[in-house]
């Protein structure tokens, strides 16, 4: 994949060059550990610096808004460089594992891709499978599933605010809940949850190339 997007790269106009930059970044951030190391800590320093019922509801709202743009922000850059570019749509495609069409999937597997992957892999596969390009086009997928996503942190949010809020209000446990707010609310911590996910298949490839060798 990172011979097809250097290829395309290449001979790609700057305005083109810059959408490419800015998708790979976006597939980057989504099928990597970016969008679940950064969601959780945006929450939990909003479930620190909160208090009372407003927990719940601040988390929950934050959560989807904040998912929400996001989603929607790389799925319309998405289906516009994929329209660029075939040879980066379908290498990208490759790396999916391909699949069906979103928007004709049953509404769990919608969630997986959603969740799981975000709109840029949504956009891809309404792309690729359709056949068709273009943000007039598939628009209204990329919002749906924004939305879907969206919808799915907030419910996160709002369990986390409501264990939270549970935490602070028993005597027993209002300490231990507090300090397990500092620790997790600290991005050190998912920094460096994220660079051990990087690691773990990078120290496994090199393990597999000496065992080879």
């Amino acid at each position: 994949m990172r011979g097809a997007i250097a290829a395309d790269f290449r001979d790609g106009t700057w305005r083109q060059r810059l959408a490419l930059v800015t998708v790979a970044f976006w597939m980057a951030y989504e099928w990597g550990p970016g969008n679940e190391t950064v969601t959780p800590w945006i929450l939990l320093r909003i479930l620190r610096d909160s208090s009372g019922a407003e927990t719940i509801v601040v988390t929950a709202a934050v959560g989807f808004a904040f998912t929400t743009a996001q989603q929607v922000l790389s799925g319309l850059t998405a289906l516009v460089a994929f329209s660029m570019f075939t040879r980066s749509a379908n290498a990208a495609w490759q790396r999916l594992g391909g699949g069906a069409e979103w928007s004709t999937l049953r509404w769990p597997a919608r969630a997986a891709i959603a969740f799981g992957l975000g709109t840029t892999a949504v956009a891809l596969t309404q792309t690729v499978s359709t056949g068709q390009v273009g943000v007039k086009t598939h628009w209204r997928t990329i919002v749906q599933s924004a939305a879907l996503c969206g919808s799915i942190v907030g419910m996160i949010g709002a369990v986390g605010g409501s264990l939270t809020l549970i935490g602070r209000n028993v005597p027993a446990l209002q300490q231990p809940t507090e300090r397990v707010l500092v620790v997790l609310a600290s991005p050190l911590i998912w920094l460096g949850i994220a660079t051990a996910i990087l690691l773990v298949p990078w120290i496994r490839r090199r393990r597999q190339g000496a065992a080879t060798s």
